[in-house]
């Protein structure tokens, strides 16, 4: 039968260095006191008998875990949602934190952050993508509880972290315009998701600034099947449109197969753009232009200004916005004069 391992104690540390116990929980708990020989030998003693500090302990002295939660809300289509988590868990351990995944609802929501406080978790991201909900009501059911939110929530004064999705479809709608075309079509996502609105009502208004009829739309809901069945919607409807814009390159991959196989060529027939600038958005055939957004950026930024509120918590809260570029490849080209 293998021996089992003696536990190694802040006392037996303390022992071995010929210091007080007071002076190895300034070491472990990094806290000014202690010099740096002192500090050194500590450490490297630490390392050589295995010592793993008591959780529970540190707790207890420093009144922080460590650990925070990323809540995801009502998300019925996690697209690339599992790429963000690995991200922010990655970041999250760099910055000497881990990270707990949990989901809920709306109508569980207040449960969900109860729980995370029940965890002692220092602070919470939460991704929310249809959560619309006032300022007062949001802070309310944190109850102190430190939060960034991983959303383009314009309105909200509360901390946030999003691609500025205005801009990312005046940047589309307007490369169109610029190659000529005039009847433009679209696949937004579902409106009841803060990005399919300002999505939607973007295209459709800065068509209307250039004095442009909006052409026809079908919305969908991130998935692949969605786009593919929304282009044959708008193939049926019988509407001429020289250019399409689709929310997401996953529902583009989707259009591309229903536009090839109703024979329309893209892009000699329809001009194709989407968002996100997705791996595989260089491999399709034709390759997609996009929108494209630095995911990781905003993975790494939710949880980096998540730690500034945890230890600044008199930090003015703000948004950080971030701009998208355009990514122009083979579906789209200057539209024919008829």
């Amino acid at each position: 039968m293998a021996e089992r391992r003696k536990t190694i104690t802040i006392r037996d540390i303390a022992r071995q260095a010929n210091v007080s116990y007071q002076t190895v929980s300034l070491v472990i708990n990094n806290k000014p006191g202690v010099s740096d020989d002192t500090r050194k030998r500590i450490l490297r003693l630490m390392h050589d008998l295995d010592y793993r500090p008591n959780r529970a302990a540190q707790m207890l002295t420093t009144n922080r875990s460590r650990t925070l939660e990323l809540i995801v809300v009502d998300v019925q289509y996690g697209g690339r949602l599992a790429d963000s988590t690995k991200n922010m868990v990655h970041i999250a351990k760099q910055s000497g934190y881990s990270l707990l995944v949990s989901e809920t609802t709306r109508d569980e929501l207040e449960a969900a952050l109860q729980n995370a406080a029940a965890r002692l978790v220092d602070g919470v991201i939460m991704y929310a993508p249809r959560l619309r909900m006032e300022d007062s009501q949001l802070l309310h059911l944190c109850g102190g509880l430190p939060l960034v939110r991983r959303d383009y929530t314009p309105g909200s004064k509360l901390a946030w972290v999003g691609f500025d999705q205005v801009y990312a479809t005046r940047l589309a709608v307007e490369y169109l315009i610029e190659l000529g075309h005039r009847q433009i079509a679209a696949i937004p996502p579902d409106s009841e998701l803060i990005n399919g609105y300002w999505r939607y009502t973007t295209w459709k208004n800065v068509l209307l600034e250039h004095g442009l009829e909006p052409g026809p739309a079908v919305a969908g809901d991130y998935s692949m099947k969605s786009g593919y069945e929304a282009a044959h919607q708008l193939a049926e409807m019988g509407v001429n449109f020289t250019a399409l814009l689709v929310g997401t390159d996953g529902m583009a991959f989707g259009a591309l197969r229903a536009l090839g196989e109703r024979g329309i060529r893209v892009p000699d027939d329809v001009s194709v753009i989407s968002y996100d600038n997705t791996e595989l958005s260089s491999y399709t055939q034709p390759s997609l232009t996009t929108v494209g957004f630095r995911f990781i950026k905003q993975d790494e930024l939710a949880v980096k200004y998540l730690i500034e509120l945890i230890n600044d918590p008199e930090m003015e809260l703000h948004q950080r916005v971030l701009m998208p570029d355009l990514i122009v490849r083979e579906s789209t080209k200057p539209a024919v004069p008829k």
